[in-house]
């Protein structure tokens, strides 16, 4: 009977996990490669790519600082190191902090984006569009010194899909100029299948211009920063029809009805808005039951949107989902800011503000794409056992294939 000495054994064991380990983490360490390694090449001891797949690996895993990763990977079993391309050592707390702060988050944002937004389904709807919302943020705690002028608060604009609540891309806003973030930043992910929606700030024509220049359509809201176009379509024969689409819907504490029409301007003077195909009227009515501490209340509430899809192209239905939609990418901001408590992080250094905000964009695309429908309760499972990170990071890749 042979016998097999016990360093023999706990060597094999260690090279299986390694292997094992590289195998789930290689497609987002392959995605990373394609982020341009700025450093000086003399004294570099850590590849680029391993590094920032610790990162974000440390962040699926329910840690929102650099110290709080790096404390992390130094209790991952040595196998697991080893199969992240760390087979000696962890690179220090301040190794990592540097590469998040000096990192370019252009070209890691298309990486990262690029590897959860290949993940996501077709196209759902029947005419073949996917529905994008775009909407700006501001990190409230962040700040950052730019080369000349004073020091600003960092605020960054994003791509979310309305059916997976995925992110496709992000663009710093500059001299707090949202309006042209969102414009670089739909020439960047709007193609001729998609559909892009907005809230009333970004209502502008030369931005449903360069949508159509780029094929996709466009679905904004109308509200009182546009007094001239608000009147003219308030002023449309709404009472002559009738609500073509009616949901309602019963949840915290609430019910909520919400009544669509939707007609067809006979000629563009009547809107005040060009390219507009279809105008809708939107009204929500709430009624809210008795409390201790409130009593019963109705309130009313009616909006306007304009879109540039014909009624071919776009049902009533189609038309309510998509207004409902839009608050996917609100739901992802209240994510970041309660459950990753993304408002009190105080960075001041270069890009390191930013480059979080696509870590926790990518953190939330990845647990959804994984079945997650709570954010929260899959950060606790994650924390728990790193090996269920690894899963996630390898299911991600495997269905990018």
């Amino acid at each position: 009977m042979s016998v097999v000495s016990p360093m023999l054994w706990l060597e094999c064991q260690q090279e299986q996990v390694e292997v094992s380990t590289a195998a789930q983490v290689a497609g987002l360490v392959a995605v990373l490669r394609r982020v341009p390694d700025w450093r000086d090449p003399r004294g570099v001891r850590y590849e680029l790519a391993p590094v920032l797949a610790l990162w974000v690996a440390g962040n699926i895993a329910g840690h929102d600082t650099t110290v709080a990763v790096w404390e992390w990977a130094c209790a991952l079993p040595v196998g697991v190191l080893a199969g992240l391309g760390f087979p000696r050592r962890v690179p220090s707390e301040r190794t990592i902090r540097r590469i998040v702060e000096e990192g370019p988050p252009g070209q890691l944002d298309q990486a990262l984006s690029g590897w959860t937004a290949a993940v996501a389904p077709g196209p759902a709807d029947p005419g073949g569009l996917v529905a994008v919302a775009f909407d700006g943020k501001v990190m409230k705690g962040a700040r950052s010194r730019p080369p000349q002028g004073s020091v600003r608060q960092e605020a960054v604009v994003e791509a979310v899909r309305h059916d997976t609540g995925t992110a496709l891309g992000h663009q710093r806003v500059v001299a707090g100029d949202e309006i042209a973030s969102v414009r670089r930043l739909v020439n960047r992910v709007c193609d001729h299948n998609t559909l892009v929606t907005t809230d009333c700030l970004h209502a502008h024509e030369p931005l449903a211009r360069a949508i159509r220049a780029k094929g996709g359509h466009w679905l904004f809201s109308i509200k009182g920063n546009q007094p001239t176009v608000r009147a003219k379509l308030a002023g449309l024969p709404w009472d002559e029809f009738g609500n073509q689409h009616v949901t309602r819907e019963k949840a915290h504490g609430r019910i909520e009805e919400r009544a669509l029409k939707a007609l067809t301007p006979s000629a563009p003077s009547l809107v005040g808005f060009r390219g507009t195909r279809q105008v809708v009227k939107l009204a929500r009515t709430t009624r809210r039951k008795k409390t201790t501490t409130s009593p019963a209340a109705t309130s009313t509430e009616e909006f306007y949107l304009v879109t540039s899809l014909s009624t071919d192209q776009a049902s009533p239905a189609q038309l309510a989902r998509w207004a409902r939609g839009h608050w996917t990418v609100e739901a992802i901001h209240h994510v970041r800011d309660r459950t990753m408590d993304e408002d009190r992080h105080t960075i001041r250094t270069k890009n390191a503000a930013l480059n979080w905000a696509i870590a926790r964009d990518t953190t939330i695309s990845a647990l959804r794409l994984a079945g997650y429908k709570n954010i929260r309760q899959a950060r606790r499972a994650t924390i728990r056992d790193p090996g269920l990170v690894l899963q996630i990071i390898a299911l991600t890749s495997q269905n990018r294939l």
